[in-house]
């Protein structure tokens, strides 16, 4: 029997712009009930299936549990399934234990424990070395989520500090929160902004809820509280925001889950050693490449242009530094179909190598002795290399040429670990090496035979990138992210040929007054198509021949007299190229080409 490995990543979204790993809690995989309809349920969506279960509901389960597993401080699980337990890739479902969650402050009274259902999963397995691969990444939506934290006694504040007017933000800041109580005012917690001015402040029910009488006596028996803010930064008051402000209807009485966006008027200092995602190749990821197309605005450097797509292996690019809070740092990128939400790290074969930095070390390179000589620090999918670096075993005096490079591989999870003894403060500049084509593959698009428009045309996906730095062993301190990406991948459909050689004739065959050319072009990025005609022969030139740069190409069949022309061997040859670029090169474009002889 098969073994199946089943892994991926867990979140909740306290907001749409504010995930938090399920860390701590458990996985569980139940077989489904035989009275279940499992394929409706595993064709649902997760968001239509969560389901918080009951005592006797959890425990009419136990006899059907398959695996449980902890998820880990980042959300990820793994759970490998094999004949032990009688598992045959079948679908299952998917339930989360929780004895607590994410960053609840301890209560006096622990909480009961929850259980809640998430979808019945028939995963898409896939053929590995050592078994079957499924992966799936899912966020609990935040209605939902905020609800089941609430029956903790968790609640939240998720914010952004910028500066007014300019979406600049504040890092460094101390923001604190208070409920505007009748009686005196509760202070729910603060919380240091981080390089991207994003602050999280997690409090208990009890904060608010209690009076100088407490716990006999609380006041706030419904509802939430209603919140205020402070702001400081280098014993400096830069917001002070009173009662009336939490009276107002967008700070009245909120849930588990609050998001706010505050700005100060102040100016912001630049966050010179705060990590970033800043460019795909050369193109800047805010201002060169549309929001709501994925696709590029214009040409940089002389590549590119307005409606670019992108295509093939892409350097993403920006900074880490070698350390966070004191603490060497590592970052990571991740990517989702937005056709199909869920975030996968950019690790193993999605990673193309990438040159990203030098280190020093010594190295015997001429046979003269040791000395200091540079080293290529690569980030690639495979091959991970020693460090230190091994040294050749080699008679004295013999050179031993240049050192190999250091190779870096990202973790299961796609984390990279900044090499400490490379060169400067850290990486800057490319970061990773993004294979699009592991997403897409590089494959010509199918068509219906010259002269015929294609019948399913192929398109592009649209992908999110998400670039996370933090300290190694530690939470993520710092993300942004590239919203939308167009990728395509598919080489455009390119065909070519005469139909006097499509009704029994030969490429042998002579042609004696006329040929009709058989073409087809077709790809939704189109830079530009056109057939020509060459020959050693001096012949009188034609009328002009098919061409165009529309999305899409064209197609047709095209007549050219050819009585007049010597006896000779002539070549028809249709060019294309698309709208592509990896951010560096743009498409050269492809030929195809038939010779007929007059």
């Amino acid at each position: 029997m098969s073994r199946y490995l089943f892994k991926g990543r867990l979140c909740g979204l306290i907001c749409d712009d504010c995930p938090e790993p399920l860390a701590g809690a458990k996985l569980r995989l139940y077989r489904p009930s035989q009275t279940q309809d499992v394929v409706s349920l595993a064709a649902a969506q997760p968001k239509d299936t969560l389901t918080l279960l009951d005592d006797a509901q959890i425990g009419e389960k136990s006899a059907r549990l398959l695996a449980e597993v902890d998820i880990g401080s980042d959300g990820e699980f793994e759970v490998a399934l094999d004949a032990r337990e009688k598992y045959d890739g079948s679908a299952f479902e998917i339930d989360i234990y929780c004895g607590s969650v994410p960053r609840q402050k301890p209560p006096r009274v622990p909480p009961k424990p929850r259980q809640f259902t998430v979808t019945t999963l028939q995963p898409q397995w896939r053929e590995r070395d050592n078994g079957l691969v499924a992966a799936w990444t899912y966020c609990i939506p935040f209605r939902w989520w905020c609800w089941f934290r609430g029956l903790f006694g968790a609640w939240t504040i998720c914010g952004k500090v910028t500066v007014c007017g300019k979406k600049i933000p504040v890092s460094g800041a101390k923001v604190s929160a208070f409920d505007a109580d009748w009686l005196a005012d509760d202070a729910l917690g603060s919380a240091i902004t981080d390089g991207a001015g994003k602050f999280r402040i997690d409090y208990a029910a009890a904060d608010f809820k209690r009076t100088p009488f407490s716990p006999l006596i609380n006041i706030e028996w419904t509802g939430g509280p209603d919140v205020y803010f402070r702001i400081e930064s280098a014993g400096a008051t830069l917001l002070a925001e009173t009662q009336a402000r939490a009276r107002q209807p967008d700070r009245e009485n909120v849930g588990p889950c609050f998001c706010v966006s505050l700005c100060v008027d102040v100016e912001q200092q630049p966050p010179f050693d705060n990590p970033l995602f800043t460019h795909v190749g050369d193109f800047h990821i805010y201002g060169d490449i549309g929001n709501a197309s994925g696709l590029t605005t214009a040409a940089v450097l002389g590549h590119g242009g307005p409606g670019f797509g992108f295509f093939g292996a892409t350097k993403l690019r920006g900074y880490c530094p070698k350390q966070i809070g004191g603490v060497p740092a590592r970052y990571r990128f991740l990517y989702e179909d937005l056709a199909n939400p869920g975030l996968l790290p950019i690790t193993g074969a999605l990673v193309a190598p990438v040159l990203v930095g030098a280190r020093l070390i010594l190295w015997d390179t001429f046979g003269t002795g040791l000395a200091w000589t540079f080293q290529s620090i690569y980030i690639q999918g495979s091959g991970a290399t020693v460090d230190p670096t091994p040294t050749p075993a080699l008679p004295p005096g013999t050179p031993w040429g240049s050192p190999p490079p250091h190779i870096v591989v990202p973790d299961a999870n796609g984390w990279i670990a900044v090499d400490q003894s490379g060169l400067d403060d850290g990486f800057y500049g490319p970061l990773i090496r993004f294979a699009t084509t592991a997403v897409q593959a590089a494959l010509d698009a199918p068509g219906n035979g010259p002269g015929n428009a294609v019948a399913a045309p192929k398109n592009g996906v649209d992908l999110r990138i998400v670039y996370e730095a933090a300290p190694v062993g530690g939470a993520v301190a710092f993300s942004n992210a590239l919203d939308r990406i167009h990728i395509n991948n598919w080489g455009e459909v390119r065909l070519l040929d005469l139909q006097e050689f499509t009704g029994g004739g030969m490429p042998c065959s002579k042609i004696t007054n006329a040929i009709n050319i058989q073409y087809t072009v077709d790809h939704e990025l189109t830079a530009g198509w056109s057939i020509g005609i060459s020959s050693a022969a001096a012949f009188p030139p034609p009328p002009p021949l098919p061409s165009g740069n529309a999305p899409r190409g064209g197609n047709g069949t095209h007549f050219v007299d050819v009585s007049a022309w010597p006896n000779c061997a002539y070549k028809v040859v249709l060019g294309t190229v698309r709208r592509l670029t990896d951010g560096e090169n743009d498409d050269t474009g492809r030929t195809v080409e038939r010779i007929f002889c007059k």
